[in-house]
């Protein structure tokens, strides 16, 4: 009975070992930068999803645009886009930091004008 259960506690602290290990090799290989993409070329400008596991992208290959379809099985290539065609405004406000309270008071603000509306 006696050596079951040190058998049973030996494994659940080589299981234990086994996760811290995981998470330090985990860690450690993201600060190496190994998986970080290392292409200066190619951009993924937008993604829109159309139904699941489709979707479609803008690329940016070099200072070229193009649009694609990207499906669980395969990318087809649907037409090059020129810069004038595509809108940035859109991309460049999802950096800026809105603080909570902000946009907390603009909820707040389109309730009441929807009340007084009604």
């Amino acid at each position: 009975m006696l050596q079951n259960i040190l058998q049973l506690f030996s494994l659940f602290i080589i299981l234990i070992l086994i996760l811290i290990a995981t998470y330090y090799v985990t860690k450690w290989i993201a600060k190496s930068g190994m998986i970080q993409n290392q292409a200066k070329n190619i951009k993924v400008i937008e993604t829109f999803k159309i139904a699941p596991n489709k979707y479609i992208q803008i690329i940016q290959l070099g200072t070229q645009y193009y649009s694609i379809a990207v499906t669980k099985e395969q990318v087809t290539f649907l037409t090059a886009l020129e810069e004038e065609q595509l809108d940035f405004s859109v991309r460049e406000n999802e950096g800026s930091k809105m603080s909570f309270k902000d946009v907390f008071a603009g909820f707040s603000m389109k309730n009441e004008r929807n009340k007084n509306e009604k």
